[in-house]
């Protein structure tokens, strides 16, 4: 068999190194597109190392603070991205003073890098303490899922094993939407299995807008880059958002 000729192997290296590259700047502008997104409401990075504020990096002016006498002083510790808060799952928690969330029917997108060490606890909630207008995501009979209050929705998988996982969900917009047929939950990058639970999961959802956001109320590990999207992010986003931010670290997915 004759060996190519040099002026082929350089046309194939050439367009080996031309595709390669090109893979870069696709995933820079999936970043870009994520982070500058209208819909981005709140964005806690948790890179700060003193004092009680949470900065939102959305640019809502969404920051929070820290209450039970947490700090960052003694909470912060290393992240997935960058920092994390290390919640104790006790009285310590974040506050967004007078921001109530996402609101009645409207869609809506949580993701977050979570590292837990026991299932409880919520990584974010808000709404009005009365069935159905209570939105919590969080854990749920020890797997990660929604609570309207009155109706729960949660993935079969665990995640509470003292590993980094991404988790999400998402709402889409309807009249009124329920916990079946418009949540979905995505566990690293990829839909969840959902535990079957019956007529509860048909439980509708109309959030109020009494309480103001809390995250890591109870509780119990790490939580790090948390966001909150006002619209629904496609499957194809959540995975994005999972590879670009897995990406940004290393030891991807280790303890």
């Amino acid at each position: 068999m004759k060996s190519f000729k040099p002026m082929l192997w350089a046309s194939l290296v050439a367009l080996v190194v031309g595709t390669a590259g090109r893979a870069a700047p696709a995933e820079s502008q999936k970043s870009s597109a994520l982070n500058n997104d209208p819909h981005l409401v709140g964005w806690w990075k948790f890179d700060e190392t003193t004092g009680k504020n949470a900065a939102d990096s959305s640019g809502k002016n969404h920051h929070g603070t820290l209450e039970g006498g947490a700090s960052f002083d003694t909470l912060s510790t290393s992240g997935r991205i960058g920092g994390a808060i290390k919640f104790e799952g006790k009285d310590d928690c974040i506050r967004i003073a007078g921001w109530k969330g996402v609101c009645g029917q409207k869609a809506r997108t949580i993701a977050a890098w979570i590292k837990a060490s026991a299932p409880s606890g919520a990584i974010i909630s808000w709404g009005t303490e009365e069935p159905g207008k209570m939105w919590t995501f969080g854990y749920v009979r020890g797997r990660i899922g929604v609570v309207p209050k009155g109706g729960y929705y949660y993935m079969k998988a665990e995640t509470h094993d003292d590993t980094w996982h991404h988790v999400a969900v998402v709402l889409q917009e309807a009249s009124p939407p329920n916990l079946h047929d418009h949540v979905k939950l995505f566990k690293d990058g990829e839909p969840a299995e959902v535990h079957d639970i019956g007529l509860l999961d048909l439980w509708p959802i109309d959030t109020g807008d009494k309480l103001d956001v809390v995250i890591g109320k109870r509780f119990k590990g790490l939580i790090d880059d948390l966001r909150v999207y006002d619209r629904v992010l496609s499957e194809d986003e959540i995975n994005a958002l999972f590879k670009m931010q897995g990406d940004s670290q290393s030891n991807k997915n280790t303890k």
